[in-house]
């Protein structure tokens, strides 16, 4: 988060002019004031300029009709982690239709608009591209301070990571670089690459990142080479699990895995990043920036705008308590609440945590051996609210829990006293930094490569750093009442053994889901490890006695494990762009 002002030029009209000039040939030749031409930004200073704007573009998501920035909508309410929430399911029913799968179709109006939000982005990016390479290698080391190759790179970073979002919403997006003419861009089809060729694609965008990219970065928010190699790191771990045409898991490659760790170890080497003392602060605006974020994007408050920059699109996430007001979106299901209970020694249920108690209210908590990571991801009734032991999370907190319960997700909350926290028209936006990628579940990743590779031995101590992290005392210190007294039972162990490599993966599975439950990573974990199908359609059986918004859920493998192409992008497309397999 940011506190800066930005003083913006005023364009003049120009109206009077035109009515002095009227017809005459002088008119055609002049030039209004405050407008730049094409050519005019072919410029060293005028190429930064849209380098910052194509930034710029990460952040200008919002809401759920163009959600990109934070995808919850996306990967936490499509998966069993939680419910979309707001005023019912006709309040942004689009989001409604992708919950329960079987009302989703190629004319879902929110899959149309983040497609076309997230290439107005690469066309930012492609657009600066091409006027870096326009300038001589000379001049834009002198002028700018930095080398072509290192703002080329920049570039490439930030529309691999479009590509990146593109290609796990879409499977086979449009792939557009800043070499094909904007008037070629219609021609291409979405069927260029194949998924394979595709990952590749985007792993390039990535490896360019390990070679030109610096170690350290001046301006916060630009990415270093240890945040590509990260990347990379990401981008290899999906790829590794190959899909057959009809999208499910055929094998799992192991050069992809190898490099995976490699490049880990590569990172790790350089002592950059380490967890922080204290699980809590990965979602506090105190410590954005700070040794577990790996790359974020940037967010800015009294920036000379009238909203910020915020956040926008958890604008409608914040509670109905005191000093918010709306909107209630994004709970927690309560299959992932009970997916916290733990056993005498510490370590997850697996199989049984569904069954029993229903984990509801602090009384619940407090009765039941449970992972602390609980209450720094879910609202519970009776608990503090966001570390606030004066500020007691009740009934009021939630909009309609007829329909969608009392549980909102946690970690995108800030108080309303925050410095960060800003209203703008009925809605919300918090601009501490969105992370996309920090160091816990960089390990994680490797966690999972080594299982994949068989060394179940190296995985073990990471699975244990990671979960013996979220019960340190520092983060335990967090969970307590005003009088300073605990607000759970809370019990969390190490593994001894993650048993064999099917145990193994068990394990590594439900500690992601642990740690990383509404960060927006559990659909996209299902789909990549070929599981969707089964894990979604068990958590329907039950859950929908439980949440009746969920009732004609279902889902169809072949076909949910990807949004539909955007109907009105194959017709802008005359029919080029072919559909996902299971929408025809």
């Amino acid at each position: 988060m940011k506190n800066i002002k930005i003083y913006k030029p005023k364009v003049l009209l120009i109206l009077a002019m035109i009515l002095t000039f009227g017809c005459s040939e002088e008119f055609l030749d002049f030039t209004p004031t405050g407008v730049v031409s094409s050519e005019d930004l072919n410029t060293v200073a005028n190429v930064e300029k849209m380098i910052v704007a194509a930034y710029a573009s990460l952040g200008n998501d919002g809401l759920l009709g163009h959600q990109y920035g934070d995808l919850w909508a996306w990967g936490t309410s499509r998966s069993d982690d939680g419910y979309k929430g707001g005023g019912g399911i006709g309040d942004q029913f689009p989001s409604h239709q992708t919950e329960v799968f079987t009302l989703n179709d190629p004319n879902n109006p929110h899959g149309n608009l983040s497609w076309e939000w997230i290439y107005a982005g690469i066309s930012r990016v492609n657009d600066a591209m091409r006027r870096i390479k326009a300038i001589d290698d000379a001049t834009y080391l002198a002028e700018a301070g930095v080398s072509k190759s290192q703002r080329i790179a920049e570039m490439r970073f930030v529309r691999g990571h479009f590509e990146f979002i593109l290609k796990k919403l879409y499977k086979f997006p449009v792939f557009v670089n800043e070499d094909v003419p904007k008037e070629e861009v219609i021609n291409i089809s979405n069927r260029e690459l194949t998924d394979q060729e595709g990952w590749n694609y985007i792993a390039d965008e990535f490896r360019a990142g390990v070679q030109d990219l610096p170690d350290v970065q001046d301006d916060e928010g630009r990415p270093t080479k240890n945040a590509a190699r990260a990347y990379l790191a990401k981008v290899l771990l999906f790829k590794a699990y190959v899909q057959d045409d009809n999208h499910q898991v055929t094998g799992v490659t192991q050069g992809e895995m190898e490099e995976v760790v490699s490049l880990i170890e590569t990172i790790e080497a350089t002592n950059e990043y380490d967890l922080y003392d204290d699980y809590a602060k990965n979602f506090l605006w105190e410590f954005e920036s700070g040794i577990e974020s790996v790359w974020a994007v940037m967010r800015s408050i009294n920036d000379g705008s009238i909203e910020g920059r915020g956040n926008f699109s958890t604008g409608l996430t914040s509670s109905l308590g005191p000093g918010y007001g709306c909107c209630s979106f994004n709970h927690v299901s309560q299959n992932l609440a009970n997916a916290y209970k733990t056993d005498e020694n510490g370590l997850p249920l697996f199989d049984s945590f569904n069954s029993g108690t229903q984990i509801k209210t602090v009384d619940d908590v407090m009765a039941n051996n449970i992972d602390p990571r609980i209450a720094h991801t879910a609202g519970i009734i009776g608990m503090p609210f966001k570390y606030d032991p004066n500020r007691i999370y009740d009934e009021t907190y939630a909009r309609v829990p007829g329909v969608y319960g009392f549980k909102l997700g946690m970690k995108d909350q800030e108080l309303p006293t925050s410095p960060a926290f800003r209203q703008y028209t009925a809605f919300f936006s918090i601009s501490r930094n969105t992370d996309q990628i920090r160091w816990g579940e960089v390990l994680l990743w490797k966690a999972e490569a080594l299982i994949e590779l068989g060394r179940m031995g190296e995985a073990l101590p990471i699975i244990n750093q990671i979960r013996m992290r979220a019960a340190s005392s520092e983060s335990l210190s967090r969970l307590v009442f005003a009088d300073g007294s605990s607000t759970g039972q809370y019990v969390l162990g190490e593994y001894q053994t993650l048993g064999n490599q099917e145990q193994a993966r068990e394990i590594l599975r439900f500690e992601r889901r642990m740690e990383l439950a509404f960060e927006s990573k559990r659909f996209f974990d299902l789909v990549r490890w070929g599981i969707a199908e089964e894990v979604m359609n068990e958590y329907f059986e039950v859950e929908k006695s439980r949440a009746s918004h969920l009732v004609d859920a279902k889902f169809t493998a072949g076909r949910d494990e990807y949004l539909a192409i955007p109907q009105q992008q194959i017709t802008v497309s005359q029919g080029l762009y072919q559909q996902n397999s299971g929408y025809n």
